[in-house]
């Protein structure tokens, strides 16, 4: 049987950590209460299996994957109170799963065997200072008439759109708990906000990006870099670790990753389903 943990219980799953854990960013986030997210186990008490759900993002699989306690209900918790909480949650329409070994990759693909299921990559990435300061000489300057801003009360107050608020809700508890813990910049015309490049999951000092330019119209214009240009920087200037993450079918992140100054490190195998 499967069971959700209590937000106050949730470090006990730091035991099914192994220090080669890709995703122990977000983990940590979620376990601290930084960011949003739920955690599901086998024992309340004595977890030898968890999943960690980022809801609405990815889910990511802990511990024993031969643990039949757990395995044996993991079909029916997906269809059945997984997907509730994700559809009630953020109206979330995916499962999307990190599968860390072949174990895991076994297990999960078993319990959702009955679904048309797609794969991809999730590739993990290092930051190296030197690069970026090597390539950001090229990038584009800013087009006149728009404007880089570091993302505070008032940038997502005038926000005509609330296109940030929406975003740092997917991640956060609060718009409060992003501007006490994270850190981000936009590229706006007049209020409107054009691209953003921010905080999307926060542990100690280390911080994961989530970048995004909203109109088809504003891409290819360096909005985008300029905005994660300004991030990287006060990242250098106040010790902080930037990570970025992202699909190996996610071509232009792939290529933005690069053109900052990221390299490849680790990746894992993504299994994924519309529900």
């Amino acid at each position: 049987m499967i069971h959700r943990l209590e937000p106050k219980d949730y470090a006990k799953i730091k035991t099914l950590l192994s220090p080669d854990n890709v995703n122990d960013l977000t983990i940590h986030a979620i376990i601290n209460g930084t960011n949003r997210g739920a955690i599901y186990v086998d024992d309340v008490e004595k977890p030898r299996t968890a999943l960690v759900d980022q809801i609405g993002v990815i889910s990511i699989f802990l511990g024993d994957a031969a643990n039949e306690v757990f395995t044996a209900d993991l079909g029916a918790f997906i269809e059945g109170e997984l997907r509730r909480h994700t559809t009630e949650s953020c109206g979330g329409t995916h499962f999307l799963a990190v599968v860390p070994d072949e174990a895991w990759e076994e297990a999960v693909t078993k319990a959702i065997s009955h679904r048309e299921v797609e794969t991809d990559w999730e590739y993990y990435y290092e930051f190296n200072p030197e690069q970026f300061q090597a390539r950001k000489i090229s990038y584009r300057p800013l087009l006149e008439g728009y404007h880089l801003k570091r993302i505070d009360a008032g940038v997502i107050e005038n926000d005509p759109d609330n296109i940030l608020i929406e975003v740092i809700e997917e991640f956060y508890h609060s718009v409060d708990d992003f501007l006490r813990w994270g850190v981000g910049f936009c590229v706006c015309k007049g209020n409107t906000i054009v691209s953003a490049c921010l905080s999307c999951c926060v542990h100690e000092h280390e911080h994961e990006i989530s970048v995004e330019t909203y109109e088809e119209a504003d891409m290819n214009k360096g909005f985008a870099t300029l905005a994660c240009t300004a991030y990287m920087e006060h990242c250098m200037e106040h010790g902080l670790t930037p990570h970025w993450t992202t699909l190996e079918t996610n071509e232009e992140s792939v290529r933005l990753a690069a053109k900052l100054g990221f390299e490849p490190k680790e990746k894992c195998k993504i299994l994924e389903f519309e529900y």
